[in-house]
């Protein structure tokens, strides 16, 4: 079966990286338009990996990684965070609110194939 992954995120240069990269590795990278499709999403039928944005404003992240968390068929999906690198509060938020891995835009865009992949731990 091949992987599968949700990203809840909004800006289109990192979709645009995301959804090539996962072409490229024959990845299934899907974009739920809103918090409620991602949790339908999430629940209907687990992918291997949640990307999140964590400066996303569509999808409220902190409040959507304690929904994730909370319910019994998605709170196991591993979930990816990326921010600014200057943004340590909200990476310490991320991480108390469930997200299991938070990075800088610069490192996740430079491991994004080996994060799509399940290479890095998380999401494998």
């Amino acid at each position: 079966m091949a992987r599968k992954v949700l990203a809840a995120v909004e800006d289109l240069l990192f979709r645009s990286k995301i959804s090539e990269t996962a072409d490229k590795l024959g990845v299934e990278a899907k974009f739920p338009r809103s918090p409620a499709k991602l949790l339908d999403a999430l629940r209907e039928s687990p992918p291997d990996m949640l990307i999140l944005d964590l400066n996303s404003s569509r999808f409220e992240p902190l409040e959507l990684l304690q929904s994730v968390k909370s319910d019994d068929k998605a709170k196991s999906v591993p979930v990816v965070g990326f921010l600014s690198h200057v943004q340590a509060d909200l990476a310490l938020a991320a991480r108390e609110s469930g997200c299991d891995r938070v990075m800088a835009r610069s490192a996740f865009v430079r491991d994004l194939p080996r994060i799509i992949a399940g290479e890095n731990g998380v999401g494998s």
